[in-house]
């Protein structure tokens, strides 16, 4: 490791987080996969990158999930937020609760989908427990942080990690990215019976 516990903003590494609140908000039976997330107006007027839908556009969470982590979709992340809390500031007090909760003492969240903040911070080290945990705790969901590309309507939606089908054994997870962090990813890779985990944070080229 080197610079494990640097703070760094995360990006949409944020997106990570995004996911764990809401399996959790599953697992706990308070919505499931069937239930509809409606694209509001907060949700569409998001930078990009975006899902592409429009304001009262709906599609199932199950759906959801996979534009928010495939395409890393900065209006689905907000979407999803309001599906599960009812805003975005009640999703991101679940998301700083739960980091306190798996120990991220050097992680904090002011939206839920990595936009520049010079509040939101994390570190290698807390990613990786996230990351790590997260697969531990809800193994049901590792499919989304592998699949390669989802269509929506018309329109093919390209992973944003690079490293998948690129590089050999490569089965997750996020990457991240805004001007102020460089390029963050999270990686796991399983080749025989030996599975690593990558963080890297700030990176200068793909």
């Amino acid at each position: 490791a080197e610079d494990a516990g640097a703070p760094w903003h995360p990006a949409s590494l944020t997106k990570l987080m995004t996911a764990y609140v809401t399996f959790q908000a599953i697992a706990q039976g308070r919505i499931t996969l069937d239930s509809i997330v409606t694209m509001t107006r907060e949700a569409v007027d998001q930078a990009p990158a975006r899902s592409g839908l429009a304001a009262g556009d709906t599609l199932t969470l199950k759906d959801a999930l996979y534009v928010l982590l495939v395409k890393s979709a900065n209006d689905m992340a907000v979407a999803v937020a309001e599906t599960v809390d009812g805003s975005t500031d009640a999703f991101v007090t679940e998301m700083n609760a739960t980091a306190q909760k798996l120990g991220l003492r050097r992680t904090h969240y002011n939206n839920v989908n990595g936009l520049p903040d010079d509040g939101q911070v994390t570190t290698a080290r807390d990613l990786a427990v996230l990351a790590i945990d997260l697969r531990r705790t809800f193994p049901e969901y590792d499919p989304i942080f592998r699949t390669q590309m989802v269509t929506l309507g018309k329109v093919n939606l390209k992973a944003s990690n690079d490293m998948l089908g690129r590089f050999e054994g490569t089965n997750g997870m996020k990457t991240g990215f805004i001007c102020a962090s460089g390029l963050n990813v999270v990686a796991t890779v399983r080749r025989g019976d030996r599975e690593l985990l990558a963080v890297i944070l700030g990176g200068s080229s793909a």
